[in-house]
């Protein structure tokens, strides 16, 4: 019964009120001419049913004498109506080619990660090989625009090329220049990396300028790679080797607070929906941020075939709802916290095979935080080759 009535709700339907003492007699009439009836229902003085809206034009003229048309329905009576609205028609078919062709073409490039220079060189590149804005997004292979930048461009390590709406992204990532590594026989010096107190030096090469208990400044010279030339008083340049051992101080401050706010979640949660059209989002259904806290989710929810023909899509957003909380903070537990993020901090600071000495830690606290004042004392290879080059003197000549 429900498979037929969504067949006559497709095809169109008529509802008659039939106000006749003698209803009985007529639904039999209406039964010989094979007339399908259905959902009759008993009124004050009468009857009302529905019949097919092809047996009603069939038999319009019997119909009319002794019936009452209430209503026509279905949707091939709409679609009847609208193929006598031309110009609505042809307005809806302009409209679904307008759609069409905004969502299916490229209307703006972007270089991302690179100067003006290089993005005008990208998209002189682009033109050249007949990819001129607008275009089909069905003309664009991103993987072989790809290739073709990366080939045209020797200082990008990196090039990817992705549709984003009705915009075409690239994003290219240069090359960084390595540091020069210093070779074994260049001619080199060793200087101090940090500020310090000479521990221990030891030279393979090159001419040691400090000693022990030496204090020391950042960028001074630890082991020179100027030495005299044991066969004449001349000086020359050699590649400097050797490590230079160092105490070095550091110093941290730090505090943490006794009462933290922290978001926990209630377990309630409303959703809104938006309506994305080329990268632009309309809301259609619900509230934007329904709660004072709240934590934001949302996922993309694709419609289909449209959006597969064009670039219109529902996008889902969740409000979930968080309260704040104040937790308190004890002082065992803000003591260590503080320790490992400094020992943390030393770590990238110091080299390898540095080894702590001395440590002064010191620990207090106020009525909204617990403070840490600490110092390392720490002995490590404070030691960094850097190249020479020899000086030239010009040499005129006096006439």
């Amino acid at each position: 019964m429900l498979i037929f009535k969504l067949m006559y709700l497709i095809r169109g339907y008529v509802v008659i009120r039939l106000d006749d003492i003698n209803s009985e007699k007529i639904l039999n009439i209406l039964r010989r001419k094979n007339i399908t009836v259905w959902d009759v229902e008993k009124k004050n003085k009468g009857i009302k049913f529905k019949i097919s809206y092809d047996d009603y034009i069939k038999n319009s003229d019997f119909i009319n004498e002794i019936m009452k048309p209430v209503g026509k329905k279905g949707f091939m009576l709409k679609l009847n109506k609208v193929k006598f609205r031309r110009g609505f028609s042809i307005g809806v078919f302009i409209l679904i080619i307008s759609l069409y062709l905004l969502t299916s073409m490229i209307w703006e490039v972007e270089v991302v990660g690179t100067n003006q220079t290089n993005t005008n060189k990208i998209l002189a590149l682009l033109s050249e090989n007949q990819i001129n804005i607008p275009v089909f997004m069905s003309q664009i292979e991103t993987k072989k625009l790809e290739t073709l930048i990366y080939n045209n461009f020797e200082n990008y390590k990196f090039v990817e090329v992705y549709l984003e709406g009705s915009k075409l992204i690239i994003f290219v990532r240069e090359r960084e220049p390595e540091p020069s590594k210093i070779k074994s026989n260049e001619p080199s010096s060793i200087i101090s990396a940090k500020n310090a107190i000479i521990s221990k030096v030891i030279a393979k090469s090159g001419q040691p300028v400090v000693k022990e208990g030496s204090v020391v400044y950042e960028g001074q010279t630890l082991i020179m790679g100027i030495v005299k030339n044991k066969n004449s008083e001349e000086f020359v340049m050699v590649p400097s080797e050797g490590v230079v051992y160092g105490k070095t101080y550091y110093n941290f401050e730090m505090k943490e607070e006794k009462i933290r706010s922290v978001n926990v979640s209630t377990n309630k949660s409303k959703s809104v929906y938006y309506l994305k059209i080329n990268g632009n989002s309309i809301k259609i259904i619900g509230d934007k941020e329904p709660y004072e806290n709240y934590n934001y989710r949302e996922s993309n929810i694709n419609v289909p075939i449209i959006s597969k023909l064009t670039d219109i899509s529902i996008l889902k957003g969740v409000y979930y709802e968080e309260v704040i909380m104040e937790i308190e903070i004890d002082e065992k537990t803000a003591q260590n916290k503080m320790k490992i993020s400094m020992y943390d901090e030393l770590l990238k600071r110091c080299n390898d095979d540095s080894r702590i000495l001395k440590s002064t830690i010191n620990f207090s606290d106020d009525e909204d935080f617990y403070y840490l004042i600490a110092q390392i004392e720490v002995i490590e290879d404070i030691g960094e080759k850097v190249r020479i080059f020899p000086t030239t003197e010009d040499k005129t000549e006096e006439t």
